[in-house]
């Protein structure tokens, strides 16, 4: 008897798309390191746009793809160590395909950090549901606390140079050449700068992030034991989790997002308040993802009008490397060279509608097809390390 696929993971998946791509759309098409900073906050459309994406999708919607990585890697594994061959496949895929597209097309890539985490995964996923809580607690509060603990170092230092009639030196602009490769350069002069770029930045990316991803990973086993999004869902977990987080964690997101905007247009700009905004935008950044789970469940209890979400979901990798492609052909040289020539709102308005039309185009994939390519790929290849039935 074939088991009928749960719609809401894929509902939410399709969700994180469009989250991902306000996200990384910055980082490809206005400075490919500081992304919306580096464009004209003093413009009230363009600050509203960068508050709009620091505040409701920034670190929120990694989160979120994070976690259902950890809950799809359950039924893949199925508590069975032979399946454990599988999922290793899938890990060492998605390692390789993310080489290729940070190299290619996007030096912020999630697959190859995905697939390295993937592994360290199998090495917890057995264990019992105690400890696995246990890790992802510890691993939050440990991240927390260094995020935290480097703002208050640099109000410190601030204020101790204040109090000496001296500030911090002033902050260097830093051009990349990554920078100028999308503004004038070829298809193989962008990816070389981009690679260059991604070994200075990948160590950054993987304290700022890593211990987060994996934390969202194992909360997503754990629910997954349970079958929370489905069959074992808890109704009134879904309620308290849409109301706090909608309220409580998009409370402080605001404060985060404001913070951010008002301190990049501000003539004082501080670094104090810049890591400020970062520690408050990831450390509650669970609080508001919550939020998005438990209103987006309840929602889809009411209405039936989500095919267009959980297409999209069951084409994620397809969707995740499309965007970058098409981003990468609008807004590199070799493509429409639009790199630093839109405003940010033409920018994170082009993200949504590239989102839109590839989450189109895989609703109209369903109708001749159970997956997409990108997935049927991956798919093909864990087969490889398939143990025995």
């Amino acid at each position: 008897m074939t088991k009928t696929r749960d719609s809401f993971p894929d509902i939410l998946r399709g969700f994180a798309l469009l989250g991902i791509a306000m996200v990384n759309v910055q980082f490809f098409a206005t400075d490919t390191v500081i992304g919306f900073e580096g464009g004209d906050l003093a413009n009230p459309a363009n600050a509203a746009a960068a508050f709009i994406v620091a505040s409701i999708f920034q670190a929120k919607f990694y989160l979120l793809f994070s976690f259902l990585f950890g809950y799809s890697a359950h039924y893949v594994i199925k508590n069975e160590r032979a399946n454990s061959r599988r999922f290793l496949a899938r890990a060492i895929g998605l390692i390789l395909l993310g080489g290729i597209h940070l190299v290619f097309l996007f030096h912020g890539d999630i697959l190859f950090f995905y697939g390295v985490l993937g592994l360290l995964l199998l090495l917890l996923y057995f264990r019992s549901e105690k400890a696995i809580e246990r890790w992802a607690r510890w691993i939050f509060i440990v991240n927390s606390i260094g995020l935290a603990g480097i703002a208050a170092l640099a109000f410190a230092g601030e204020a101790f140079l204040a109090s000496k009639g001296k500030a911090l030196p002033a902050e260097t602009s830093i051009t990349p050449d990554l920078n100028g490769a999308l503004a004038t350069g070829t298809f193989l002069e962008a990816a070389a700068a981009r690679f260059e770029l991604w070994l200075v930045f990948a160590p950054q990316g993987v304290f700022l992030q890593g211990p987060m991803v994996f934390a969202a990973f194992l909360v997503g086993v754990l629910v997954a034991r349970k079958d929370g999004l489905a069959s074992g869902v808890n109704p009134a977990f879904m309620r308290k989790a849409a109301v706090w987080g909608l309220s409580v964690g998009l409370l402080l997101q605001v404060l985060s997002g404001y913070l951010f905007v008002s301190n990049v247009v501000s003539e004082n700009y501080s670094l104090g308040i810049y890591l400020a905004s970062i520690a408050i935008n990831f450390i509650t950044a669970p609080l508001l993802s919550a939020g998005y789970v438990g209103s987006l469940w309840l929602l889809s209890q009411r209405f039936d009008r989500f095919k267009l979400l959980s297409a999209a979901g069951r084409h994620s990798l397809t969707i995740y490397l499309s965007q970058s492609l098409v981003f990468s052909v609008l807004f590199s040289a070799w493509g429409f060279g639009l790199f630093a020539r839109l405003q940010v709102w033409q920018v994170a308005l082009t993200a949504a509608l590239v989102w839109l039309g590839l989450s189109l185009l895989a609703l109209l994939n369903l109708r001749y097809n159970q997956r997409g390519p990108m997935e049927a790929l991956l798919s093909n290849f864990s087969k490889i390390f398939r143990g025995k039935s």
